[in-house]
């Protein structure tokens, strides 16, 4: 089985309601095109993959959203999972074969109520973030490559958190795909800077540092894949992709009032 795959920055999310409780209280998530269920909430819990997709009811009809829009709808048949590949990682099937990456969703709130906004990957203060922590991970004299530059109210505050992606491998191999190996100062992270308490923070979520070259041991490539209110509380979740050349991952951040912690975390792959 051939897992190979590029992340758009975006995914599938399955909101569904798990039997016995309300549309209100229960959401499953899942990342197109590969149909992996990344996992779930319900009554105030996280859940992992194999529980979330036992609780998708079956001709469940979701939404499908990008990072910024609804771009149409899909219908859930059923899930299981890859005991090859994958055996913690339950796989969905849907009507139609999904052939882009999106965001599904059935829910009574909103999954995205405050606009995410794509903005300038070039704008001086930002590529000079980047440096910095490149820089501080003993990266001397960077190539700064910003892939991704986000920014939305993601806690409803009034003040916009900003994420930045960034990628460099070695003949942009990064642009094509995740490469087999790395070069003396190549990397791949995802960061957020926000203020915490009148001061600016940054944040840096998952992401590796090449500070001497590394021979074949499968680099990854680190994005953002969506900025969506998981739980209904208002308050919208990062979830994040990494990919290497023969699978990937997805992992899911909730924002608190002073650092932003890992609630969710799948992996498939050889």
């Amino acid at each position: 089985m051939n897992t190979t795959r590029t992340f758009l920055p975006i995914i599938l999310l399955a909101l569904t309601v798990a039997q016995n409780a309300s549309a209100a209280d229960a959401a499953t998530f899942i990342e197109l095109p590969f149909c992996y269920v990344i996992g779930g909430h319900a009554k105030g819990k996280w859940l992992t993959s194999e529980q979330s997709g036992k609780a998708i009811k079956p001709d469940a009809e979701f939404r499908v959203y990008d990072l910024q829009t609804e771009t149409g709808k899909t219908k859930f048949i059923k899930a299981g999972p890859d005991a090859d590949v994958c055996p913690d990682v339950w796989i969905a099937k849907f009507d139609t074969d999904p052939d882009k990456h999106g965001i599904a969703l059935s829910a009574s709130w909103n999954p995205l109520p405050r606009p995410v906004t794509s903005a300038n990957k070039t704008q001086e203060p930002y590529v000079k973030a980047v440096k910095d922590i490149l820089i501080s991970k003993g990266i001397k004299n960077p190539v700064v490559k910003i892939t991704q530059h986000l920014r939305a109210d993601l806690d409803g505050d009034g003040e916009e958190e900003v994420l930045l992606a960034a990628t460099h491998y070695s003949n942009d191999e990064g642009d094509m795909g995740a490469p087999m190996q790395a070069a003396q100062g190549n990397y791949s992270f995802v960061a957020m800077r926000r203020v915490v308490a009148g001061k600016v923070v940054t944040q840096i979520f998952d992401g590796e540092f090449y500070e001497k070259p590394k021979d074949s041991n499968a680099p990854n490539i680190h994005e953002i894949g969506g900025l969506l209110d998981l739980d209904g509380d208002g308050r919208m979740e990062i979830l994040l992709h990494s990919t290497y050349y023969e699978g990937g991952g997805t992992t899911v951040w909730q924002l608190g009032a002073q650092k932003t912690i890992k609630v969710l975390d799948i992996v498939c792959g050889v």
